[in-house]
Formats: structure tokens, sequence, C-alpha cells
């Protein structure tokens, strides 16, 4: 059984194209999600679908995690997920889930409500 991992933002790492993609080192699918992630502000090739999940310490990590505000701000604050933050539904967030529909919402929001 494969344990899941969270991101602070509601990603399942387990989940994810990226983490699947570099735990099986499956060039294929790193070309695959590089293509459709790949955006004009927001390029990705194929070498930067290499990821062990945004908590992980002293891993790779996707290309823009290093500019997460919401892993930095999950990270600082040291909270499971956003869903267990205080200030569960802030401007960091909210641009975030902005960007990346409503899947994450949902997940955070199940999470929030079983608190």
């Amino acid at each position: 059984m494969t344990v899941k991992m969270m991101a602070y933002c509601g990603i399942v790492c387990t989940e994810c194209n990226a983490y699947i993609a570099t735990k099986n080192d499956d060039n294929e699918l790193r070309k695959k999600v590089a293509s459709e992630w790949s955006q004009p502000d927001w390029p990705v090739e194929q070498a930067d679908i290499n990821c062990k999940g945004c908590k992980s310490i002293d891993e790779v990590h996707f290309k823009f995690c290093s500019t997460c505000g919401v892993r930095a701000c999950g990270s600082q604050r040291d909270v499971q997920t956003c869903a267990h933050c205080d200030d569960y539904g802030c401007d960091t967030l909210e641009e975030f889930l902005k960007m990346t529909g409503e899947t994450f919402r949902e997940k955070l929001e199940s999470i929030r409500s079983s608190l």
C-alpha cells in the first residue's frame, strides 16, 4: 500500500506525475508532464520533472518549488497542510488555488472540515 504524501497546498504527491516519474525514473512520463505543464511564463522542460515531494528535505524538488510561497509559508509555520493553518484561506494560498483550479481547494476543505 502506498502512503499518501500531501503537500501544503493539497497536492497528493504520491498521485502527482512529477513524483511518479521521479520514483520510477520514467523519462517518457517526464516528457509528457513537461509538455502538459509548460506555459509561456512558466516554461518546463523534461529535466525539470524531478520531485520527491515539496516537504522532503535534501531531496530533489520540482523546478518551481524553490519559489513557491505556499511551500515557504507552510514550512515556516510548520503545519501539516494549509488546512491546518490558523490563517487558512490567506492571500498566498488563494493566489495559488486560482492558478491550479478547484481540485486542491476541495481536498483542503475536506481536511479542514474534519479537524
